[in-house]
């Protein structure tokens, strides 16, 4: 019953969920330009960015881990 509504409520609210007002029509640049130069959009890069060098930076260490303790 939970997900139903859950469900029906996504397809209510769906339409208010605009990311932008407007039409984004035109050629790759204008695609670039717009995603560069919205605030929205360099913000979720910059989250992309630091969740991708914190997982890089566990990786390392694990794997670190790993081939120190098989060299004993």
């Amino acid at each position: 019953m939970k997900q139903k509504t859950f469900a029906m409520l996504l397809v209510i609210f769906s339409p208010l969920a605009y990311a932008h007002p407007g039409e984004h029509h035109g050629n790759m640049l204008n695609a670039v330009v717009h995603l560069l130069s919205e605030p929205d959009h360099m913000a979720m890069a910059l989250i992309a960015v630091v969740v991708g060098v914190a997982a890089a930076r566990i990786y390392r260490r694990r794997a670190a881990s790993r081939i120190g303790n098989t060299r004993r």
